[in-house]
Order: structure tokens, then C-alpha cells, then sequence
């Protein structure tokens, strides 16, 4: 295709347009220039260029003309262009130039290094310990096999199947894509793999953040849950840390400290806590943001800890997850908000401070968090102020009310189960007095 000149105004100045055509790809070339002689140069440039090549296709023989043509043919006819076969051929190339220097390396022994890893980079044991189960659960059969072995088609395909069978949302099938990641970094970084198979994955856009918190209506559940079960009663402390305290979860349990090898009064305990004064001192060693800071508490939070501490919480907290996973049971709650209780706390607090810096010095984060997160919500100030009433007291008083009751029988199984749930041994017990 000859090129093409033309002129037009952009920006109130006219320019001078070359276009040149499509290229391999389809896509078309048209660059434009502020002088007619720029885009003259560059045509000549071009003609230069194409008598060139002409001349070395001219010198060709025949038979590896017509050679060279039906290549191009069938490439197009593919689906493809003469530049993407040459930049796959240089991959495979180069992947096949470092593929003879691999030490094979079964999949299950490198899942055994990715633990290994990440425990002494301070993750905690728990945490690395269900991460390779799932790990695992993608080299079931093929624990011995060498990871380079491993296709990119063979992960896309277990992945999207378990998105399928599991239901995965958009951030669960990115977060488990990015341990996948992590675990092929781990045997390119010790020879056992030449390339990270999940670059060849198609990239999943991030999904924004939506910021949720729990209703005043859920935080009165919680706690009820909590108070009408003697099992459940030995988790206030936590709930109560988080829901009126700000307290990181991960602060609570210690995460931090545990992972750096320490104990006793090293952990987050109550010797932490000064309940004359209404003050927590959140140490260096439990700090996630590695900044001691001492965090204020309002009357409601120091009535639940008095409370907790009366009925002998243990801190850190003792089978948390699982006596949590009954209160929500009881009341029916089907949503645990990720690190919901303390984004209740920082949002609430804005009304009793009316200062976001003194939030942010109780809850240990930053001004643009606080007013990202946090006063984007614009919880009325009205709601806020009722938050902080949810106290033992109040608790105490809804336990006894037709509402409570009402809840309850509506999340308790029918009377033919085989055995009592954790609903109806809240009724029986809510009926009781309690601390």
C-alpha cells in the first residue's frame, strides 16, 4: 500500500497525517507530524525501506519465495501475525536454553520449601499450614511429579473447575492464583522451574474494596450470642477488644508474637489492659503496624472487659474461631466481615471524638484509611452515639425480650434433630442470670 498524506487541526495547530497502512498485526500505522517536510522524510524513509526489502525478496529463488508466502499464509490463516510467531519462537528458545539446567523437583517437596519459607519469614503456622492443604489439594496425584513439568493449561483448568464446583468469587479465585504464584517463584528461585506458569495466566483485574460493617442491630446479636451461652460467655473479651476496643484481631491472638517465637507475658494478655484508668497498651511485639500505641477505652468497653475478666477470659483467647462460628449460628449471622468488629469501632468513634486524629491514634491506622474506608460510609452521628449503649446491661435486658426469643426459634433446627443445638441451649440458658 502506497502511504497516504493528509492534513487536519489539532489543538488549533494543523499537522500532517502519514498513513502507512496495516501491519502484520491489522493494525493500522498514522502517525502525524507538525511540518509537511517531517511527514515527507518519513514516507521516504519508508519507500527506503520497502525497496530493500523488495530487492532481498527480488534475489530470493523462486521455490523459497512461494516458500515464504505460504508460511505467511498459514500463519494468518491462524489467527496470527508474523510478529507474535517470532516473539513465542524466542521464548521457547530461551525457555529451552534454561530448561537443561533444571533439577527436577517433585511438587510436594517443593510445597515442603514454600512452608519452609514462609514460617521463617514470620507468617504464622496456622496460616502456612492451610495454605499448603490447598496447595496439595492441585498436586493430588501428582505429589512426585517435577514442578516444570506442570503446564500453565493443567493450573487454569483445576482452577476454573474449582471456581465452578466452589462457587469462588473474583478476589477468592485472584488471592488463590497469587499463592500459586508465589509457590512457582519459590522453585524458579531454586532452579527446580525455568519459568513462573502463572505469568502465562490471564491476569485478573483487582476487585475494588467494598467497605462493610455490622448494623447496630448485628453487634447486639453478637454480643447476646456471646453473653447467653456459658461456652460462648469465655469469648467476650475479644468480641468486646474489637467491637468497642479497635483491637487488630491478629493483635488479640498474638499473631506477631507467636511467630517471632515468644510466650507468656510476651503475648497480648490482660496484664496488657489497665481497666482502672481505660487504657490498652498494644506492645511493639503485638503492634501488625510494629508501633506501640495505647488506645483509650469508652465506658461500654471497659463494662465488657470487667465483665470478661469476672468470668475469667483467657487472653489470648482460647478456640475462638469455633465458639465465634456458634454465636453466628445462634443468630442466624451468615457474613463474618473481614476484621469487621474493629472497622465498627474506628467507625463509631468518629462521633465520640469529633477529631479523626485522635481515631487514628486509638486504632493504630492513618487519616487517608480512616476517611477512605471509614467516613465514607457517613454513618449518622445519631447512630453512632447508640452504638456505644450496647453494653452488659443492655444485653442483659434484650436476652430476656419476645425479640430474642423470636430470633432463636427461628434459627433453631426442627424438634426431630438428633441432638441440641447451640440455639436451643441458648434459649435454655439465656433464661438464666449471667455475671
Amino acid at each position: 500500500m502506497k502511504p497516504k498524506k493528509r492534513t487536519f487541526i489539532k489543538y488549533g495547530r494543523q499537522q500532517w497525517e502519514v498513513d502507512f497502512g496495516p501491519d502484520e498485526a491489522g493494525a493500522r500505522r498514522r502517525p502525524y507530524f507538525p511540518t509537511e517536510a517531517e511527514a515527507d522524510e518519513e514516507i521516504k524513509k519508508y519507500q527506503k525501506n520497502e525497496k530493500l526489502m523488495g530487492d532481498y525478496l527480488a534475489r530470493l529463488p523462486a521455490p523459497e519465495r512461494r516458500m515464504v508466502g505460504a508460511v505467511l499464509l498459514e500463519i494468518k490463516a491462524g489467527g496470527l501475525s508474523l510478529v507474535r510467531v517470532w516473539a513465542e519462537y524466542q521464548a521457547h528458545k530461551k525457555h529451552l536454553e534454561t530448561h537443561h539446567n533444571i533439577l527436577p523437583m517433585g511438587f510436594a517437596k517443593v510445597v515442603a520449601e514454600f512452608k519452609r519459607r514462609k514460617l521463617a519469614a514470620g507468617k504464622t503456622e496456622r496460616y502456612v499450614n492451610s495454605t499448603a492443604t490447598f496447595l496439595l489439594k492441585f498436586g493430588l496425584g501428582r505429589e512426585k511429579q517435577p514442578i516444570h513439568e506442570i503446564t500453565a493449561d493443567e493450573l487454569e483448568k483445576w482452577l476454573e473447575t474449582k471456581t465452578l464446583k466452589e462457587k469462588w468469587s473474583l478476589s477468592t479465585k485472584r488471592a488463590y492464583t497469587l499463592t500459586f504464584s508465589n509457590l512457582w517463584a519459590v522453585a524458579v528461585a531454586k532452579g527446580w522451574a525455568s519459568i513462573n506458569i502463572v505469568d502465562r495466566l490471564e491476569p485478573m483485574k483487582k476487585p475494588g474494596q467494598v467497605v462493610k460493617i455490622y448494623s447496630n442491630e448485628d453487634a447486639l446479636h453478637i454480643m447476646a450470642a456471646a453473653l447467653a451461652d456459658p461456652l460462648t460467655q469465655k469469648i467476650i473479651a475479644p468480641l468486646a477488644l474489637g467491637l468497642f476496643g479497635c483491637m487488630r484481631p491478629e493483635e488479640i491472638v498474638s499473631a506477631k508474637a507467636l511467630s517471632a517465637g515468644l510466650s507468656g507475658e510476651k503475648l497480648f494478655g490482660w496484664h496488657d489492659i489497665d481497666l482502672d484508668n481505660g487504657l490498652i497498651t498494644v506492645r511493639v511485639e503485638i503492634a501488625k503496624t510494629g508501633d506501640q500505641r495505647t488506645i483509650r477505652l469508652q465506658p461500654a468497653a471497659i463494662e465488657w472487659l470487667k465483665l470478661a475478666k469476672q468470668l475469667e477470659n483467657p487472653l489470648p483467647p482460647v478456640n475462638e474461631r469455633r465458639l465465634v462460628d456458634q454465636c453466628c449460628e445462634l443468630v442466624g449471622l451468615k457474613e463474618w466481615i473481614r476484621d469487621g468488629l474493629r472497622k465498627n469501632c474506628c467507625t463509631h468513634l468518629r462521633a465520640v471524638y469529633k477529631n479523626d486524629y485522635d481515631v487514628v491514634k486509638d486504632c493504630g491506622n492513618s487519616i487517608r484509611i480512616l476517611m477512605k474506608h471509614y467516613a465514607g460510609l457517613h454513618v449518622p452521628e445519631a447512630s453512632s452515639l447508640e452504638y456505644w449503649k450496647i453494653t452488659p446491661d443492655r444485653v442483659r435486658q434484650y436476652l430476656q425480650s419476645t425479640t430474642w426469643q423470636r430470633l432463636i426459634e427461628k434459627t433453631t433446627p426442627p424438634a426431630n434433630s438428633t441432638s441440641e443445638s447451640p440455639a436451643a441451649r441458648s434459649a435454655n440458658e439465656s433464661a438464666k442470670p449471667v455475671g
